[in-house]
C-alpha cells in the first residue's frame, strides 16, 4: 500500500508526504505479526518554500542531491548520499539560488545542501548512554556566468563527517574522533565560445562555434585514513581534468578530454574517486562522429588509455597497468523505417583474475536490426564477448514494444547466451492496461534486471554468470491522483 499526499497551503509553500506499508510473506526477515499487521511506515516527504530568485527544500527520506553543472570531476554521486535501502534514508535542507549580488559580484547562482544519512545512533541495550554514529554530509556550489553565458566560474566545498563510533574508542585513539573527516575544494572555469563572431567562430577549418572547454581542479583531505594506512600520505593529493566537446572539422565531430588524479586524492561524497578507485590515474581519452554527406550513415570511432600514477604497494606485478579501449561503431538508416547498427570494441590491460594474472586483450563484436511503426518497435541484437578467448560467449536478443488498442500495450524480451560448456536464456514480458480516471494495470513476468540492456547486460552475459531463468510473477494497480 502506498499513499502520496501534495499540497500548496500557501502560494510559496510547498508540502508533500507517502505514506506505505508492505507485507512480504516472502521476506523472512519480517516477523510473523507484520505479516498480518504491517507497519505504517513515513516512506518520504518535504517542505519546499521558494521566492522569485532562491527555492529551498527540507527533505525526509528523498534523494536531493544533484548538482546540475558537476562538471568533468564528478565530485558528488546522488548514489552514495541517498543512503539507499529500498529508498533513500537520508534527509537534510537544500536551498538554490540564483541571480543574487554579493559584494561587488552580480548574478551569483549556487547550491547548499546539508544532510544526515539515516543511521543517527549506534544503538544498543544502554539506552541512557546511546553513541551518535551517523554520517553528515555538507555541499556547497557557487557559480558565476559572464559574456552571455559563454564563461561561467566556479567553486566547490565538499565536507563528510562520521562519527566512528560503531564501538568505543580506547583511550588512546580517541583522537580519530577529532580526524574522521573528508573535504575536497574545487575550483573550475567553462568557455562556450558560441556566437563569439558574426560568421561563427573558426579557426581556419575548424568550427568552435558550438564548442566547450572546460577545466577543473580539486584537492582533498582525508586525515584519517592517511594516519592509519601506511600506503597513503601527505603529497597528490589533487586531481585536474580537461575537455573540450563538439569540435567541427568540415562533418567530423571530435570529443577529447585529460585527467590526472592524484595517488592520494579521495572524495567519499563521490563513486568515482571512492568505490570506483579511479584516482592514481594518467587518462587520455579522444573520439570522433563522422556524419556521411547526404546519407544516413554515422561513423564513431574512440580510443581511451589510462595507467596508474604509482605503483600500488602489494599489486606490483604489471607495474603501472596501461590500459587502452578501442570502440568503433558504423550506424545506419534504411528505409521503411529500417535502422542498422555494428561494432567492434577491444580491451587491453591486466587481467587480475587467477586464470590469468596478466596482460591480456579481450574483443567484442556487436551488431543490431530494428524497425519502428506507429502499431509496433521490434529491435533484434546480436554479440560475440570476449572474441576467440577462453572467455568468449555468444548472446542473441530479442525485444518488442506494441499498441495492441488505444489502452492495452505490451513489452516483450528474450535473451539467450552460449558459451563453451552451458547455454541460458532469460524472460522478461509486461502488459500494460490503461482502466482510465489516472488507473493502471500491470502485469509482469520474468526479472527485468537480467536483461536491461539485452545483450549489453554484462551481469547475465558473462562467462561462469550462473544465472537462471526467474520464474516471478507480478501484478500490480497505479493510481495517479
Amino acid at each position: 500500500f502506498e499513499l502520496k499526499y501534495l499540497s500548496w497551503p500557501y502560494t510559496n509553500l510547498e508540502s508533500f508526504f507517502k505514506l506505505r506499508a508492505t507485507s512480504n510473506r516472502d521476506d523472512n526477515l519480517t516477523p510473523e505479526s507484520e505479516f498480518k499487521n504491517p507497519a505504517f511506515i513515513g516512506a518520504e516527504g518535504h517542505l519546499k518554500l521558494n521566492g522569485d530568485t532562491w527555492e529551498s527544500y527540507l527533505f525526509y527520506r528523498q534523494n536531493r542531491f544533484w548538482i546540475h553543472d558537476d562538471l568533468i570531476l564528478n565530485l558528488v554521486d546522488q548514489n552514495k548520499l541517498k543512503n539507499d535501502n529500498w529508498g533513500p534514508q537520508s534527509s537534510g535542507i537544500r536551498l538554490d539560488f540564483w541571480e543574487k549580488d554579493l559584494w561587488k559580484i552580480s548574478g551569483l547562482g549556487g547550491t547548499i545542501i546539508y544532510s544526515d544519512d539515516g543511521g543517527t545512533f549506534n544503538w544498543t541495550d544502554d539506552i541512557v548512554n546511546e553513541e551518535p554514529d551517523g554520517t553528515d554530509s555538507f555541499i556547497m556550489r557557487l557559480r558565476k556566468n559572464s559574456f552571455n553565458d559563454r564563461l561561467r566560474v566556479g567553486g566547490m566545498y565538499l565536507r563528510k563527517d562520521w562519527t566512528n563510533t560503531g564501538t568505543k574508542l580506547e583511550p588512546e585513539r580517541q583522537h580519530f574522533l577529532d580526524i574522521s573527516y573528508n573535504h575536497i575544494l574545487s575550483w573550475d572555469i567553462s568557455l562556450y565560445p558560441r556566437n563569439f563572431m558574426r560568421n561563427g567562430t573558426r579557426l581556419g577549418p575548424i568550427n568552435i562555434d558550438n564548442s566547450s572547454w572546460i577545466f577543473q581542479y580539486a584537492v582533498s583531505d582525508d586525515p584519517y585514513q592517511i594516519e592509519t594506512d601506511d600506503t597513503r600520505g601527505n603529497s597528490d593529493k589533487d586531481a585536474f581534468s580537461i575537455e573540450a566537446r563538439n569540435i567541427r572539422i568540415s562533418d567530423l565531430t571530435v570529443h577529447a578530454w585529460y585527467n590526472n588524479f592524484g595517488y592520494n586524492f579521495r572524495d567519499y561524497l563521490s563513486y568515482r574517486f571512492d568505490d570506483g578507485n579511479e584516482y592514481n590515474r594518467n587518462q587520455y581519452h579522444i573520439e570522433g562522429f563522422y556524419l556521411f554527406p547526404k546519407k544516413a550513415v554515422t561513423a564513431t570511432v574512440s580510443y581511451d588509455y589510462y595507467e596508474r600514477k604509482r605503483v600500488v604497494k602489494g599489486e606490483e606485478t604489471g607495474n603501472l597497468r596501461p590500459t587502452y579501449n578501442f570502440y568503433s561503431e558504423l550506424y545506419v538508416e534504411f528505409i521503411r523505417g529500417f535502422k542498422g547498427k555494428i561494432g567492434y570494441t577491444r580491451w587491453h590491460g591486466f587481467d587480475g583474475s587467477a586464470e590469468v594474472f596478466d596482460f591480456f586483450t579481450y574483443p567484442n563484436i556487436f551488431a543490431e536490426l530494428s524497425v519502428e511503426n506507429k502499431l509496433a518497435k521490434v529491435r533484434m541484437q546480436m554479440r560475440v564477448r570476449d572474441f576467440d578467448t577462453f572467455r568468449e560467449v555468444y548472446a542473441y536478443g530479442f525485444d518488442m514494444e506494441f499498441n495492441a488498442t488505444g489502452k492495452l500495450k505490451g513489452y516483450f524480451r528474450l535473451l539467450n547466451v552460449n558459451e563453451k560448456t552451458e547455454a541460458r536464456a532469460t524472460v522478461f514480458a509486461q502488459i500494460r492496461y490503461d482502466i482510465g480516471y489516472g488507473a493502471e494495470c500491470f502485469l509482469e513476468y520474468g526479472a527485468p534486471w537480467d536483461s536491461d540492456h539485452l545483450v549489453n547486460t554484462d551481469g547475465f552475459v558473462n562467462e561462469g554468470s550462473g544465472t537462471r531463468l526467474n520464474n516471478m510473477t507480478k501484478l500490480f494497480l497505479k493510481l495517479y491522483f
